[in-house]
């Protein structure tokens, strides 16, 4: 069997957490990554709370640092939540943070994407796949392994339909060491469908991308409700793909 290689950003993600202390998407001091991830945030929740009436068990697949899985925990009071990385940096953080009271809601795993199957046994009512897939080598194979944890899959991921995001890609420092690329809608959509998962929901949103200059990232925030309440223009002009993938 050929043995899958290993992303590069998994290294540039731990070290992150030693320069950083975490991820700097997560850091508090950026308004673009302060502002496109509340959008995310907020798109997620929704997802959920839309589809869910009731404590959930939530696996967070990339987990990273901890900061979103603790957000998760907060925001919806789960039955159990765990999240799973393969930057050993980042799950150690994360673990560090969980409060005594809550050691026994929360676990944070070392795994590979690929191999997760064979790390976490349990199924939960869903998954979230946030910021992951567009890191990978091999999409298509984790996908496979990640469909097996849940019968409800809520992925975010850059807008593959962006010029922008596409420009950001080949010149931000940022997404060119962490190797981001942004894959086409349709094509990601035909990798859960042939795991026989549908398209239940799908939203485009957050014009301002993670890491835009800063004065550019201000003003288009100004417009931003424009941008998102316009069908097709949405598609073109936001950042962010969010799809809730239901069997």
């Amino acid at each position: 069997m050929k043995k899958i290689k290993i992303e590069k950003s998994v290294e540039e993600f731990n070290r992150d957490v030693k320069n950083l202390g975490g991820y700097a998407y997560t850091n508090k001091n950026i308004y673009s990554a302060v502002t496109a991830g509340k959008k995310q945030s907020e798109g997620i929740l929704k997802a959920i709370n839309e589809r869910f009436k009731k404590p959930l068990r939530i696996v967070d697949i990339g987990s990273g640092d901890g900061t979103y899985t603790f957000e998760l925990f907060e925001k919806l009071q789960p039955k159990s939540i765990v999240g799973f990385d393969f930057a050993k940096d980042g799950v150690k953080i994360a673990k560090s943070r969980i409060k005594k009271k809550d050691i026994k809601r929360i676990k944070f795993v070392e795994s590979s994407i690929y191999d997760v199957n064979k790390k976490i046994k349990s199924k939960f009512d869903v998954a979230v796949v946030r910021g992951v897939l567009h890191h990978l080598y091999n999409p298509k194979k984790g996908i496979n392994a990640i469909c097996k944890l849940s019968d409800v899959i809520v992925v975010v991921e850059p807008n593959g339909y962006s010029p922008l995001m596409k420009i950001m890609e080949k010149v931000s420092p940022y997404h060119r060491k962490h190797e981001e690329k942004s894959y086409w809608p349709p094509t990601l959509n035909s990798w859960f469908e042939k795991n026989g998962f549908r398209v239940r929901k799908q939203y485009f949103f957050g014009p301002v991308p993670f890491f835009f200059p800063e004065i550019l990232a201000r003003i288009i925030k100004t417009i931003e409700p424009f941008i998102e309440n316009i069908p097709y223009l949405n598609r073109i002009y936001c950042a962010t793909n969010l799809i809730v993938y239901e069997k």
